[in-house]
């Protein structure tokens, strides 16, 4: 079998063909690759990659059971949501675990307060939480995500995992975060999609001297550090980055990190 890009999220695999692959071959080489990964139940084609300000995806199904809903296990914590209506990219699970691992590190006092935009269905706050909580470390971890299907999932997560008493859920438009919290946070992650607002204005309204900021930015290293420092009007310290994965063929997700002075 030719291989086929795929993504696989616990039940359901995603596969992608060519364009001008004919219907009843989708339907043949569905039903083969369910033969060959029994723990997947579900074959659905990705017909339209992430999209919109919300980055959806749209599918069809092509074999086992009809469903878009996905439970999917990374770094000890589960997860379920509906892949069609929520953003999720099981690639980036390694990602998780460096950050959970960096933020655990810098997690020293009681009540860290630990802020997550673009949160999601909440795999950030959660594979934190859970590392925290291994570590016997406490911290206040609030949620952020403006898309509402997602929220309603986070807030399931949350449950499935028993990190209520660790994590609050606030939904809306992260640039109206600084108005709706009266404080300040230790630590501020930012694992944004590829959108054109930085959003770094909005993380420093909620920064304080001392907070470390862990910024995903998009395209080559020196793009990266220059949207930084065109968008942060404070002294900040030196800037660690790194790869996060690619996005595309030569495009690079980029994760920095980076204290205000």
């Amino acid at each position: 079998m030719k291989k086929i890009p795929q993504d696989i999220i616990g039940n359901i695999a995603l596969l992608k063909f060519p364009k001008r692959t004919f219907w009843i071959i989708k339907k043949l080489k569905a039903k083969k690759f369910l033969k060959l990964h029994p723990h997947v139940t579900t074959i659905l084609e990705k017909t339209e990659g992430f999209s919109g300000e919300l980055r959806t995806l749209k599918t069809k199904h092509l074999s086992g059971i009809k469903t878009s809903t996905a439970t999917y296990k990374e770094n000890e914590c589960i997860f379920k949501f509906d892949i069609n209506k929520t953003y999720f990219s099981p690639r980036l699970s390694n990602e998780r675990k460096v950050i959970a691992d960096e933020v655990a590190k810098l997690t020293k006092k009681k009540d860290t307060k630990i802020l997550v935009m673009f949160a999601g269905i909440a795999p950030y706050p959660i594979v934190i939480a859970k590392k925290l909580k291994q570590a016997k470390k406490s911290a206040i971890i609030i949620s952020n995500e403006l898309n509402k299907e997602a929220n309603i999932s986070a807030k399931e997560n949350i449950r499935l995992n028993k990190l209520q008493n660790q994590i609050t859920l606030i939904p809306g438009d992260a640039k109206k975060l600084p108005t709706k919290l009266e404080q300040k946070f230790d630590i501020i992650l930012m694992p944004r999609p590829n959108l054109k607002d930085t959003f770094l204005k909005t993380a420093l309204k909620l920064s304080k001297k001392g907070t470390t900021i862990f910024y995903h930015g998009f395209g080559t290293k020196k793009e990266v550090l220059a949207e930084i420092k065109k968008n942060t009007k404070r002294k900040i310290g030196k800037i660690k980055i790194r790869k996060a994965g690619d996005i595309g063929a030569h495009k690079f997700r980029w994760q920095a990190q980076f204290k205000i002075k």
